[in-house]
């Protein structure tokens, strides 16, 4: 008889989170198991006063209910903006009952500012 022997490999890779896992923008899918409100009372609990929940018109998208984005955005930019951004590039694939991570990246920039460089 034969003796087998028993190997095995393993694959490890692990980095450091902040949390809450999510800095910019979570959309929630409808029927979320979490609830949109119980995924903002987490992140109230971690971050609080520091994100804001916007509820998805069933005309926007039929699958997104909410989302929830930082503050700071809506500081910049209009959340009408950012509500018809996210409706023509993220919403569309999205799905009930999913959670999508957004990473938005904005930039603000002003150009052509002209003064005078008179010195007294």
């Amino acid at each position: 008889m034969q003796k087998h022997q028993t190997m095995y490999s393993i694959d490890l890779n692990f980095e450091v989170i902040k949390l809450p896992p999510v800095s910019d923008i979570l959309v929630l899918g409808k029927k979320v198991p979490q609830g949109k409100f119980g995924v903002l009372h987490s992140f109230e609990l971690i971050s609080p006063d520091m994100f804001e929940l916007l509820e998805i018109d069933p005309e926007i998208s039929d699958n997104v209910d909410a989302i929830i984005i930082n503050k700071n955005i809506l500081k910049k930019i209009p959340k009408d903006k950012v509500l018809a951004i996210l409706s023509e590039y993220v919403f569309p694939y999205a799905s009930k009952g999913e959670t999508l991570k957004v990473d938005f990246d904005l930039k603000i920039y002003q150009k052509n500012i002209e003064g005078s460089l008179d010195v007294n």
